[in-house]
C-alpha cells in the first residue's frame, strides 16, 4: 500500500506541476479548439506511460524485496537443520553402553566346557552294537597287502610314543589316587565309560582320537575285550596287520578261548598260508563262539588247504545249518564233496550256492561249470 500511495502522489504532484504552466480556468472559453484537444490528447498519453512505468517499476521492485526476504530465510533456515541431527546422534552414542558388559560371555564360554565330556556318555546304549558291527566289518575285508603292514607300523609307531606320554595325565590315574580302597572298581568303572567316549569318537569319524583312547584304556585294563577288538578292527581297516595280531595275541593269552579273537587271529595266519596255526588257535575256540557260520566256513577253508576235505566237510555242514544263505559255505562244500567223490552231492551243493547269495564273478563261473559237468 506505501507504494501505491507513493505512485499517486507522485502522478498529483506531475499533474498539478503540468497544471500550473495552464491558461486560468476562467480564462478557458467553451469554444472548441483543435490545438487543445491535441495538447490534451499529448498529455493524457504522457499521463498513462508515466503511471505504466511506475507501475512497472513498482512491480519489480516487490520480487526484489521478496527474494532479499527469501535470502534471508534461507540464511536462517540451516540453523534449525543443524539442530536436529544432535538429536539422532545420542542414540548411537548410547548403544555403546551395553559393550562394557563382555562378562557374560566369557561365563557362557565357561559353562559348556564342564558339559563337553558329558556329551558323549550319551551313545552307551550304540556302543554293543557298534563293537559288533565294526568287528564283522574288519573281519569280512580281504587280507589286505602284507608289504604295507610295516610301512603303516613305522609311521604309526611316533604318534604311539607320544600318546603313552600323553596317557599318566588322564582322569583314570587320578581317580585311583583318590579312591585307595576300591582302586579296582574305579579303574573298570572309568575303563568302561573311556570305552564310550571311545565308540563316540569312532561314530564321529575321529579315528585317531579313538585308537589313543583305546590305547589307555588296554593299558589300565588289559582284560577290557570289547576296547581290544574294536581297537583291532581299526588297524585291521587301515592295514597294520602285525600290530593287529601283537594285540589278538595279547587277548588270546588273558582269554585263550575268545571266539572272536581266534577267529580274527586266524585269518591273519591264513593270509600268510599259516593253515596250521590257523587251525591250532581255532581248535582253542569256545564250542559255542566256534559255532558261526562265519567261524566254520574260515575253519572248513583252512581244512581243504591241509587237504582234510572229510574234516571240511563237517566244518561247512555246520556252517551252512548255521547261516544256509551264506552261498561261499555252500561253494566251499561242494568242492569239499567232489573231492572226496559225493559228486551228486557236490552238484546239489554247486547248485544251492547258485542260489543262496552274491558271488564274485570267477567263482560264479567256477559253480555253474562245475554243476554242468556233474550231471
Amino acid at each position: 500500500m506505501s507504494l501505491i500511495n507513493k505512485m499517486l502522489q507522485d502522478l498529483d504532484r506531475r499533474q498539478a506541476l503540468a497544471g500550473a504552466g495552464d491558461v486560468p480556468v476562467a480564462d478557458i472559453r467553451a469554444t472548441p479548439n483543435r490545438k487543445s484537444d491535441g495538447h490534451q490528447r499529448v498529455w493524457l498519453i504522457i499521463a498513462i506511460l508515466l503511471v505504466a512505468a511506475l507501475a512497472w517499476g513498482g512491480w519489480m521492485a516487490v520480487p526484489a524485496k521478496f527474494k532479499a526476504v527469501l535470502t534471508r530465510l534461507g540464511s536462517e533456515a540451516p540453523a534449525p537443520a543443524q539442530k536436529t541431527p544432535p538429536a539422532v546422534a545420542p542414540a548411537p552414542a548410547v548403544a555403546p553402553a551395553p559393550a562394557i558388559a563382555p562378562p557374560p560371555p566369557v561365563s557362557a564360554i565357561e559353562q559348556p566346557a564342564p558339559t563337553a565330556p558329558a556329551a558323549p556318555v550319551a551313545p552307551p546304549a550304540s556302543a554293543p552294537t557298534a563293537v559288533a558291527d565294526t568287528l564283522r566289518l574288519a573281519l569280512a575285508l580281504e587280507t589286505p597287502p602284507i608289504e604295507a603292514a610295516p610301512k603303516a607300523e613305522t609311521k604309526a609307531e611316533t604318534p604311539k610314543a607320544e600318546r603313552k606320554a600323553a596317557t599318566p595325565a588322564k582322569a583314570p590315574e587320578k581317580r585311583a589316587l583318590v579312591d585307595k580302597r576300591d582302586r579296582i572298581p574305579s579303574d573298570a568303572a572309568t575303563a568302561s565309560t573311556e570305552f564310550r567316549r571311545a565308540m563316540a569318537l569312532v561314530n564321529q569319524g575321529r579315528v585317531a582320537e579313538a585308537q589313543q583312547l583305546l590305547a589307555a584304556i588296554l593299558k589300565g585294563e588289559p582284560a577290557h575285550a570289547n576296547a581290544r577288538q574294536v581297537y583291532v578292527s581299526l588297524l585291521l581297516e587301515q592295514g597294520r596287520i602285525e600290530q593287529a595280531r601283537r594285540l589278538l595275541e595279547e587277548g588270546l593269552t588273558l582269554a585263550p578261548s575268545h571266539a572272536e579273537f581266534a577267529l580274527a587271529l586266524a585269518r591273519i595266519h591264513a593270509s600268510h598260508r599259516e593253515y596250521e596255526a590257523a587251525l591250532a588257535v581255532m581248535d582253542k575256540a569256545d564250542p559255542a563262539g566256534a559255532a558261526s557260520g562265519s567261524f566254520q566256513t574260515l575253519r572248513g577253508a583252512v581244512l581243504q588247504r591241509l587237504g582234510r576235505h572229510a574234516e571240511a566237510v563237517d566244518a561247512y555242514q555246520q556252517a551252512v545249518r548255521a547261516a544256509p544263505q551264506q552261498a561261499a559255505s555252500w561253494l566251499g562244500l561242494a568242492i569239499s564233496y567232489e573231492a572226496t567223490g559225493r559228486n551228486s552231492d557236490a552238484r546239489d551243493a554247486y547248485r544251492r550256492s547258485l542260489d543262496a547269495g552274491p558271488l564274485a564273478p570267477a567263482a560264479r563261473e567256477y559253480a555253474e561249470t562245475r554243476a554242468r559237468v556233474l550231471q
